[in-house]
């Protein structure tokens, strides 16, 4: 087991976060963090510093999934992982953020890297494109 934590622009954090606790109720060790328009940098780093040094703390490992790929909550975010060795996802969404949460528990060793990877697979995998038209013709 390992913590999630999740940080993005506005409030899609809290969006996604609402929406596994309607999927599959509430989970332990996840924390997620909103930079609002107009927010400093600053503070941000340092909630997200903190939630990663509580984790630290606690002897848990943890991981940073993050919206967009060098936006503010990766650079952030990416900041932490080079001065505390954990990793950054980009792109997160509701499949992978479901995938990793009901799956982590499952992490048999400490390659939270390894993990992390082969759930971006296992969800790349899933993300079709679907014209209904065709779909209806073929069946």
């Amino acid at each position: 087991m390992f913590g999630v934590i999740v940080c993005t622009h506005s409030t899609l954090a809290e969006g996604l976060k609402n929406a596994i606790d309607m999927i599959v109720g509430p989970q332990e060790d996840f924390d997620v963090f909103c930079f609002m328009n107009g927010d400093d940098v600053e503070e941000l780093s340092g909630r997200l510093n903190k939630a990663v040094d509580d984790y630290i703390d606690r002897n848990i490992p943890c991981c940073i999934m993050v919206d967009l790929f060098a936006a503010t909550p990766f650079n952030a975010s990416l900041a932490i992982s080079i001065q505390k060795g954990i990793d950054v996802i980009t792109g997160v969404n509701l499949p992978l953020l479901l995938e990793v949460l009901l799956s982590r528990t499952t992490l048999d060793s400490k390659d939270i890297h390894g993990f992390l990877e082969k759930s971006l697979n296992s969800v790349k995998e899933s993300m079709k494109v679907y014209n209904g038209i065709e779909l209806e013709s073929e069946g």
